[in-house]
């Protein structure tokens, strides 16, 4: 197991849209993903401390596909937290605003991990695109 990757979490709004306190999340309404519970479970525990939990969050939405998560955000049917390169694959930008943390807190960050079995030892080839994405990431 390798550390490959550090990406932070951000919590994504639509634009125009500005959150104060738990109320204002709770308003909006969370979009779901794959991972969406435990990144904003992660994330809001430290923006909202003492906050009742993702849980108590009604849910506006789901998808299962990455390039999705943030159209019904840009719509302005809820917020979710997703990975910083999920934001900026987004194609509409201006549909979208990002969270800034409080002044003075310490961004969440989501670490990936490259994992290979030892007694499977990687060809040539796949060796060569793990240097590739290494080098683009």
């Amino acid at each position: 197991m390798t550390e490959w990757a550090r990406e932070p979490l951000e919590l994504v709004v639509p634009a125009g849209v500005e959150i104060h306190d738990w109320g204002d999340l709770e308003t909006l309404g969370f979009i779901d993903h794959p991972d969406g519970q435990d990144m904003a479970s992660r994330l809001l525990s430290r923006r909202f401390p003492g906050n009742p939990g993702i849980s108590s969050l009604p849910r506006s939405g789901s998808t299962n596909q990455i390039s999705l998560i943030l159209e019904p955000v840009a719509r302005g049917l809820g917020f979710s937290v997703v990975p910083r390169h999920a934001r900026e694959a987004f194609p509409d930008h201006q549909a979208i605003r990002v969270v800034p943390p409080p002044e003075g807190s310490t961004e969440v960050v989501d670490t990936l991990w490259l994992l290979t079995r030892a007694e499977w030892p990687l060809s040539a080839r796949a060796r060569r695109v793990l240097e590739y994405l290494k080098v683009a990431l």
